[in-house]
């Protein structure tokens, strides 16, 4: 299959370089000093489970220079969607899949009104990665997963083929009949603690010590889960107790990434994560106050980081 991975950064990079890794045709479409280093340097992937070196891969920072191809792999920020929406044109041909492996749930919605419905999966990724140095990802655990399936509920052979073309690379992969649900299980997991680590400006560790927090964290996981029932998604009776246990076997130093742009002061998921449960909660008439105390509060230094950025 020929791929493009739009956002060659941490995720992006490193499903890429797995394709490219196991034969398949890739380019990548990064920017600023990441892709003059894999322009120059070619793309490393530092990782537990086999280092990887692509010592001249396609990487440009213009689609049109890719062409088309069969799946474009969207890893880029939720804010940047309306961006790449625009600007994904000259890769699309008749046949072509497009996945975003990204936090949210209306991205995949956002690139179907482009590009249309029968053209984009959703899709959800579970894998530790970051861009430790330009052109260089460092890969921290020894496993990488996505999930991906039809935005119908169906499910079809382009997307067992693509299931299959993941495993030889060496990534688990699983195709999901319900993939709806499966993203909104995926949000309460990242967005039910990572604004409220951030107003703490605690990492897992220490909001796991402090059981006041620990319980409005356990109201926003209840506030998602009624809002995600209330919208008629299949969320698991179980669902609430792994989502604790994964949260008690995260080191205690972790830190959602949108904790660590917030306090950064970057731009970053807090609309698409607690915003986006608000608004659903809005639309179905359930109550969210801890996830509107969260959106509301932190909103002031959303706006600042991106006058700023």
């Amino acid at each position: 299959m020929r791929f493009a991975i739009y956002g060659a950064g941490g995720l992006g990079a490193y499903y890429g370089a797995r394709l490219a890794d196991a034969g398949e045709e890739v380019g990548f479409i990064a920017r600023g000093n990441h892709l003059a280093a894999i322009q120059s340097n070619g793309l490393k992937v530092l990782s537990p489970i086999g280092d990887i070196h692509l010592s001249n891969p396609l990487a440009t920072s213009d689609p049109a220079e890719i062409g088309t191809v069969d799946v474009v792999i969207v890893a880029v920020k939720t804010w940047q969607i309306p961006d790449v929406a625009a600007a994904i044109g000259p890769l699309i041909q008749d046949n072509t899949i497009v996945i975003p492996f990204l936090n949210g749930v209306e991205a995949a919605d956002q690139l179907a009104t482009v590009v249309g419905e029968d053209k984009v999966f959703g899709g959800l990724s579970r894998v530790f990665s970051e861009i430790s140095a330009p052109g260089v990802i460092r890969h921290m655990n020894p496993s990488a997963y996505v999930e991906f399936g039809e935005l119908s509920g169906t499910t079809s052979p382009r997307a067992n083929a693509l299931r299959d073309v993941f495993e030889h690379a060496g990534v688990e992969a699983i195709v999901s009949e319900d993939i709806r649900s499966a993203l909104w299980a995926k949000l309460l997991l990242v967005g039910s603690w990572s604004g409220l680590s951030a107003l703490s400006r605690s990492p897992m560790g220490e909001l796991l010590s402090q059981p006041e927090l620990c319980t409005l964290v356990d109201r926003s996981i209840d506030e998602g889960i009624a809002v995600g029932k209330a919208m008629n998604y299949n969320l698991s009776n179980d669902l609430k107790a792994s989502m604790w246990a994964f949260y008690k076997g995260l080191p205690a130093e972790t830190t959602a990434s949108m904790t660590r742009d917030i306090l950064a002061g970057k731009p970053s998921e807090l609309d698409a994560w607690n915003g986006a449960i608000v608004r659903f909660g809005r639309q179905v008439n359930i109550a969210t106050p801890v996830h509107e105390f969260t959106y509301h509060t932190l909103l002031p230094m959303e706006h600042r980081a991106r006058t700023n950025s």
